[in-house]
């Protein structure tokens, strides 16, 4: 056999592979897509939905001036958590952090998990900054584990509050969804800890390292206050705008619910099962709801109410900044 020839069995080779990655990754997109809309649908044929975008429409102007701040102070306080934990090199100013910041928000609105903005956001801080992006890369790691961390211990809390409350298989995806949260700061507290295989070392000496660096100098005062406005954004705010949505709409809860339930349903968006949890959130946060004895009607307001305000109108205003703002930027 040729050279030449030997090139274009090495070149078949590589298009077959890459036609039948690429192939499986649109079969898992199609299921994906399913999957957002049959939960939509199980939702419209269970609950009344149609009643959630009425009850929209009908909120108090009191109620959307507080909730309307809530809404989109959590934006700006993860920037300012990624600007605290870049500041532990260099200073920077906050517009840069917060574009790279907006491009985020958009690309966790459909990745499954968070783990894809390990790729995204280094680059944009590259793109935006000049850092380097392996120092990019730790920066972002950093972040990702304490939201992570933050997102899984309470969500586990609201599983253990509720748990006589769920059914056997909403308990299961619950816990499965507040589990996935949780290795990612564990598995990367245990590569940096555990004797892996001398394989593994070798193929991937610069992750390791980087991982390594990202759990270097954990305590500083950066870091503390990082993970302070992190909790008051996946946290303290979610439970005020979820506590003025159900109390506009009825709802009697323990206070402490209102801070456990929307970390602990929402957690199924980190689950590769739909695009970016669309539709499984819904039928979940309903479901809860429901088995806390609030009305089926009620409690998918609540829930949709809370989507929208939560999820997709600022995804729909950041896209349209990220569109005509940070798009001229990249000269495309």
């Amino acid at each position: 056999m040729t050279e030449t020839d030997e090139q274009t069995g090495t070149d078949n080779q590589s298009g077959t592979s890459d036609d039948a990655s690429s192939l499986r990754q649109s079969l898992g997109t199609a299921v994906k897509i399913l999957v957002s809309v049959g939960s939509f649908g199980y939702l419209l044929w269970r609950f009344p939905i149609e009643q959630a975008f009425r009850s929209m429409f009908e909120l108090d102007t009191v109620e959307l001036v507080l909730i309307i701040p809530v809404v989109f102070l959590p934006i700006v306080l993860t920037s300012l958590s990624l600007q605290l934990l870049y500041e532990e090199y260099e200073q920077i100013s906050f517009l840069p952090i917060f574009k790279v910041d907006t491009i985020d928000f958009i690309v966790n609105s459909f990745l499954p998990t968070r783990l894809g903005t390990l790729a995204t956001t280094p680059l944009m801080l590259n793109k935006y900054t000049g850092i380097k992006l392996r120092r990019a890369f730790i920066i972002k790691g950093v972040q990702l584990q304490m939201i992570a961390a933050i997102n899984g211990v309470v969500a586990m809390a609201g599983l253990i509050v509720l748990f006589d409350y769920l059914g056997q298989n909403v308990a299961l995806i619950l816990f499965l969804s507040a589990m996935v949260y949780l290795s990612i700061p564990v598995g990367a507290f245990l590569l940096t800890r555990v004797n892996l295989p001398q394989f593994i070392v070798n193929r991937a000496p610069e992750m390791l390292s980087t991982t390594t660096d990202m759990q270097y100098d954990a305590l500083t005062r950066n870091k503390f206050e990082s993970a302070a406005l992190l909790f008051v954004s996946f946290v303290v705010l979610s439970g005020v705008r979820f506590g003025i949505i159900g109390a506009s709409l009825g709802v009697d809860l323990p206070l402490l619910l209102y801070f456990l339930i929307p970390t602990l349903v929402y957690s199924v968006t980190v689950l590769p099962i739909s695009i970016g949890g669309i539709g499984v959130t819904e039928v979940t946060g309903t479901t809860v709801l429901v088995t806390l004895g609030v009305q089926p009607s009620v409690a998918t307001s609540v829930v949709v109410l809370d989507r929208i305000f939560a999820a997709y109108l600022p995804l729909v205003l950041l896209y349209c900044y990220a569109n005509y703002v940070i798009h001229a930027d990249f000269d495309v």
